[in-house]
């Protein structure tokens, strides 16, 4: 399984992308959406973990364009808008309130129990 981490703030990105490692997981990150959408071009990732809140294409946006390319991508929304619902044309996607994690997520168990629920019967996590 490869994950793949969007998230602007380098110190949530980077701690994120080490507890991740720290579990056993292949993980690559990027800072904006559009670096995303670059290297999702030719890399795959079977998990996506997006901020909302990126600096020029918001991640319901990057989400949709994301799916477009990789259907089988799954997502888990990163999120420090308490209010953020998932709007109708990402639900279109099978995409839930189950999918989203709210920041700052306290104890960072949480990403692999989401994992593991969302995903583990087709990762075997």
């Amino acid at each position: 399984m490869r994950i793949l981490v969007v998230d602007d703030e380098q110190m949530v990105r980077e701690n994120l992308v080490d507890y991740l490692e720290d579990e056993g997981l292949d993980v690559i990150s990027v800072g904006s959406a559009e670096e995303a959408l670059t290297l999702m071009k030719t890399e795959k990732a079977d998990i996506a973990i997006v901020d909302m809140r990126l600096p020029v294409m918001h991640g319901n946006d990057l989400i949709i364009h994301l799916k477009e390319l990789h259907p089988d991508m799954d997502f888990i929304i990163h999120t420090g808008s308490v209010d953020y619902a998932v709007p109708p044309d990402v639900r279109a996607y099978g995409i839930s309130s189950d999918n989203v994690l709210l920041k700052p997520v306290a104890d960072m168990d949480m990403f692999i129990q989401k994992i593991r629920s969302l995903f583990g019967t087709k990762y075997n996590i």
